[in-house]
C-alpha cells in the first residue's frame, strides 16, 4: 500500500473576519471587565464628574437668581474662571488616572511574556505590528474613554441651561478632544513600553509608576536647581495636564508649546520604539 506524504489544511482566507488588532484588543477588554478593578476608580471619577456638572448648574444659578447675587464675587475668587475653567474640565485627578493606566497597562505585554503567549499569537495570522497596535490602542483608549464624559457632559449641561452664553464655550469639544487624544496616546505609549520591559504584570505596574514618578521627580529637581523651565516638557504628568491648557489658550500653561511638542513626541517615539523592539518574534520567548 503506497504511503502518501501528509498534507496541510488549506490556508485561511485573511480577507474575512475581524482585523487581528481588534480581536486582541477585545480580549484585553474582556480580561479587564472580569477583573472588576473599575469599581473604586469608577466611583472616584463619577464623583469628580458630578462636581464638574454641579459646578455648571451653580454658575447658572449665580447668574440668573438674584438671591445669589452677593455670592458672585466670592465665587469668582474661589472658583476658576475663563480659559482656566475650560482646561480644568479635563483634570479628573491626574495622579489617579495615571495610577489606573499603570495598573491596567502594566500587565498588557508583561502578562503575555510571563505565560509565553506571543509565540502562539505569531503562529497565527498576527504580526508584531498588529500586536503592538492592539496593545497601544487599548492602553490609549482607556484614558480617552474616561476623559470623554468630562469634556462632553459639562458642555451639554451648559448648552441646555444657558445656550451659547453658558460657562462652557461652544467650541470646547473641538479643543479638548485633540488634547484628550494626545494625552491618551502619551499614557498608552508609556504604559506599553514599560510593560514590555517587565517579566510579570506586577513588575509592569512598578515599571510604569517608576518611570512616571521618577521622571516627574527628576525634572522637578532640575527645574528647582537650575530654573530651566523647559525641562518640564519631559514630565509626563505635566504634559498630560498641559495639552488642554495649550489648546484652550490658558495664559500661563504648565508647559509651553515647544517643550510640550518636543517632550510629547520624544516620549511617544521612545516608548513605541521600546515596545516594538521588545515584542519582536525573537523576543517572544524568555
Amino acid at each position: 500500500m503506497p504511503i502518501y506524504a501528509p498534507t496541510l489544511p488549506p490556508a485561511p482566507d485573511l480577507r474575512h473576519g475581524h482585523p487581528p488588532a481588534l480581536v486582541l484588543a477585545r480580549f484585553d477588554f474582556a480580561r479587564l471587565w472580569r477583573q472588576r478593578i473599575g469599581r473604586f476608580f469608577g466611583f472616584a471619577f463619577l464623583m469628580i464628574l458630578l462636581w464638574k456638572v454641579a459646578r455648571i448648574y451653580l454658575d447658572h444659578l449665580l447668574h440668573t437668581n438674584r438671591s445669589f447675587q452677593p455670592l458672585q464675587d466670592f465665587a469668582k475668587t474661589v472658583l476658576t474662571q475663563g480659559a482656566d475653567f475650560q482646561a480644568d474640565l479635563l483634570n479628573p485627578a491626574s495622579y489617579l488616572l495615571w495610577f489606573l493606566v499603570a495598573l491596567v497597562g502594566g500587565g498588557l505585554v508583561a502578562r503575555d511574556t510571563l505565560y509565553r503567549v506571543r509565540p502562539l499569537m505569531y503562529a497565527h495570522p498576527v504580526s508584531p505590528k498588529d500586536y503592538l497596535l492592539a496593545k497601544v490602542g487599548f492602553a490609549s483608549a482607556l484614558p480617552f474613554a474616561i476623559l470623554l464624559p468630562f469634556a462632553i457632559l459639562p458642555w451639554l449641561m451648559s448648552l441646555l441651561l444657558a445656550g451659547t452664553s453658558g460657562p462652557v464655550w461652544v467650541s470646547v469639544p473641538l479643543r479638548l478632544l485633540p488634547a484628550m487624544g494626545i494625552s491618551s496616546l502619551l499614557m498608552g505609549s508609556l504604559a506599553v513600553g514599560a510593560s514590555s520591559m517587565a517579566g510579570t504584570p506586577r513588575a509592569g505596574v512598578g515599571w510604569v509608576l517608576g518611570l512616571v514618578l521618577g521622571t516627574t521627580a527628576l525634572t522637578s529637581l532640575i527645574h528647582g536647581l537650575t530654573g530651566f523651565r523647559a525641562v518640564q516638557g519631559l514630565n509626563p504628568i505635566l504634559l498630560a495636564e498641559a495639552w488642554p491648557q495649550l489648546l484652550v489658550g490658558v495664559a500661563h500653561p504648565l508647559v509651553d508649546w515647544i517643550p510640550a511638542l518636543v517632550g510629547t513626541a520624544l516620549h511617544i517615539t521612545v516608548w513605541l520604539a521600546v515596545a516594538a523592539r521588545r515584542t519582536l518574534p525573537s523576543e517572544a520567548v524568555l
